[in-house]
């Protein structure tokens, strides 16, 4: 009896295994086989032989029920893809990425050297209109010069959809495939999918094949969109060392296996000959998988998703080739400074002060003429909308009087060291390309430089192509947690995500007329809250156009208005205006908004629950100050609450306060941010906070007919 279930136990998981390898005929000749002897037995009286039976068949059975949707195969369409309707991860999905592999081996050149081939495959089923961007597909690629370049090879696609019951195929065609130049050194391949249509199953693959293997393709595991499949395999030779640095939610099935792989590599001898043989060597393959991915999906008050997509990248930390010594690369922060800082292309060009030897002479190291400085280089320079962190040709851009951030703030370095100031380069990761790896040095992380200077013991920091920038008031894509202040023999990182003092102080007084209700509004603002606003008003026609902007966001209208300080960045931006509304007294009641401009008309924080940490974008101290002249022949009826609500000890808070004094009704309102980042356990509680001050916001001061 125990060999007979130990049998049964057998075959019931050598027919699971088969149906999760998709291998179904197998598992199907083993179910006829194990019930040879058995089956007649379904169609007799039921015994206790019967019943053992049937149980072992429905615990097969439920084994073939685990696949019930095999895994998708790159080249072949089924039609339960094309009658697909409904994302069964995400209802809401436009597409589904049926399937995403990647693979990255090494290959070695007779002429080249050393590359790696990158080649991905993509499934996807459009759902929704929405979906056809998908149709679109753009892989960029670096070509810096012919012995140093990228190609991309065997690009092809088909688009499958269903004609007529049956499924017709549409191959990708050179008159959809073309390339252009993003910039100088960067290309893009862009091709569209032909006949793609809501319904349509696309396919494409493509191989790149680079020259650069210090610098392996990251593989992203997760899209705006769910992935049913993915997969990724890296075969590393043993001459090259990496670090793996691997980010995000999503579990991955890991696996390493030990390969062998031959090269035929050329090398010089002793006596400084070319050589040829065939080097075999060790490996190791790397496979990644997943299935069931969710989407990806930027969030409110999030600097960028990509901190958090799932993926794994590679930093080359050594190479050893046989016969050789090791060379090892960025091995630490240290080692980086030091090439930046020896290289022509950055350190170089930050000792040419040379270069304003007519314009600017030694004098007074003082904030003020620091900012003269900084506003002769903003008037000769314009920035040309190109983020860079290394200059490529500052006399030209000079000349021009058009450069990359780089070389905008380069040329901004010089001019301040011809001045006699402490100033320096300082690198970054902006907010939108994501986190320093502070435990990987990688100099490719970097890309975006601005301007430091020290006077006394004070470090100032500015960005010379922001128009609206200054002294300590950078963009809010500069106000990173870990910027790289390069300065010889003292290189360090800072903060810099509190560094502008920013805040909002609106003074309203409103009164009744005959048929309106009138408010002269006094706004002013400092640090990034006036960098937006000048960048704001400069992106609209006129004053007119802003105006009318102004006019559609408070729904009232908008008389009398003037603005102060527009160019002036080292002083507050004021704006003045009278906004007001219709409202007719007579009635007996009046209910009266105190706040006309509210700072949250509804919770930014909607969803249940949050993965990602919560970012705002800067500290801000928000106040308003109204008051409400009482109409002769009206008493306060009601009025608000006062009230004070603190967050995590007073990281946010918020203050309302509200009272009548005469015939006045003053309102103190005021909520200031002193912490940037809130960790996802904290979600639940930031979003009732957020609710609160929502719900105070609405209420009324409601006034009545006084009686006679």
């Amino acid at each position: 009896m125990e060999s007979q279930i130990a049998t049964t136990l057998l075959y019931i998981l050598i027919c699971y295994t088969a149906c999760r390898l998709n291998w179904c005929f197998l598992a199907f000749f083993i179910l006829l086989f194990f019930c040879k002897e058995t089956h007649k037995c379904l169609y007799t009286t039921i015994t206790m032989k019967n019943i053992y039976t049937l149980y072992i068949f429905m615990l097969i059975f439920i084994c073939f029920t685990q696949n019930i949707q095999p895994q998708s195969k790159f080249g072949n369409v089924t039609m339960d893809e094309m009658n697909l309707s409904v994302c069964p991860l995400d209802t809401s999905a436009s597409a589904v990425m049926l399937l995403k592999v990647g693979d990255t081996r090494f290959v070695y050149n007779s002429i080249y050297g050393f590359q790696f081939e990158y080649t991905i495959q993509t499934k996807i089923k459009i759902l929704k209109s929405e979906g056809l961007e998908w149709a679109d597909q753009e892989v960029g690629y670096y070509q810096e010069s012919n012995s140093r370049k990228e190609d991309i090879r065997g690009l092809s696609g088909t688009t499958y959809n269903l004609e007529n019951g049956k499924i017709t195929k549409t191959k990708l065609s050179k008159e959809h495939i073309f390339d252009e130049e993003s910039e100088k050194k960067l290309k893009l391949k862009k091709f569209t999918m032909p006949a793609a249509k809501v319904g349509s199953v696309i396919e494409y693959k493509y191989t790149i094949v680079s020259d650069f293997f210090y610098d392996l393709r990251d593989f992203n595991f997760q899209a705006s969109i769910p992935i049913l499949y993915t997969s990724y395999e890296i075969t590393i030779p043993e001459y090259f060392r990496f670090n793996t640095n691997y980010q995000g939610y999503v579990r991955l099935d890991t696996r390493r296996t030990p390969e062998n792989e031959s090269f035929s590599i050329n090398y010089k001898d002793g006596s400084g000959r070319t050589q040829t043989h065939t080097e075999r060597c060790a490996a190791e393959r790397i496979s990644y998988e997943a299935k069931d991915v969710p989407s990806i999906k930027k969030e409110v008050y999030l600097w960028t998703i990509r901190d958090y997509i799932t993926k794994v990248s590679f930093e080359l930390k050594s190479i050893q080739y046989p016969h050789s010594l090791m060379k090892t690369f960025a091995i630490s922060w240290e080692k980086i400074d030091e090439d930046l800082l020896e290289a022509s292309y950055f350190g170089g060009n930050a000792k040419k002060a040379d270069m304003f030897k007519n314009e600017v002479s030694k004098g007074e190291t003082t904030l003020s003429r620091a900012k003269e400085i900084q506003d002769m280089i903003k008037n000769k320079v314009k920035w040309n909308d190109k983020n860079t962190a290394f200059p490529r040709d500052m006399k030209n851009a000079l000349k021009n009087g058009t450069g990359t951030s780089a070389e905008v703030n380069f040329l901004l370095i010089n001019a301040l060291q011809a001045g006699g100031f402490d100033a320096f380069p300082v690198l970054m990761s902006t907010r939108s390309n994501g986190r320093m790896p502070i435990t990987h040095p990688s100099v490719d992380a970097f890309n975006y430089t601005i301007t430091g200077i020290r006077i006394d013991t004070m470090t100032y920091f500015t960005d010379a192509a922001a128009k609206y920038g200054d002294w300590n008031l950078l963009p809010e894509k500069c106000m990173v947690p870990q910027a790289r202040i390069m300065k010889r023999n003292n290189t360090e990182w800072v903060d810099l995500t509190m560094l502008a003092n920013s805040s909002i102080l609106k003074t309203s007084i409103f009164s009744f007329t005959d048929s309106k209700y009138e408010g002269k509004v006094t706004d002013t603002r400092k640090g990034c809250t006036a960098y937006n606003a000048r960048a704001s008003y400069s992106n609209h026609k006129d004053e007119k156009d802003y105006i009318e902007s102004l006019k559609k966001n408070l729904a009232c209208e908008i008389d009398g208005f003037s603005i102060t300080n527009l160019e002036n960045t080292g002083e507050p931006l004021k704006m003045e205006y009278v906004q007001s509304i219709d409202a007719a007294l007579g009635d007996e009641f009046l209910y009266i908004s105190p706040l006309q401009d509210k700072l949250y008309s509804e919770n930014p924080f909607k969803e249940e629950k949050r993965v990602f940490p919560v970012q705002f974008n800067y500290p801000m101290n928000y106040v308003q100050l109204i008051e409400i002249d009482i109409p002769e022949g009206y008493v306060v009826d009601e009025l608000p609450k006062a009230e004070r609500i603190l967050f995590n000890e007073n990281e946010i808070s918020f203050t309302y306060r509200i009272a009548q004094s005469g015939n006045k009704v003053k309102l103190h309102y005021q909520y200031q941010l002193r912490k940037l980042q809130f960790l996802p356990d904290e979600y639940e509680s930031l979003r009732d906070f957020f609710a609160k001050i929502v719900l105070k916001n609405s209420e009324q001061v409601v006034l009545k007919k006084a009686a006679i």
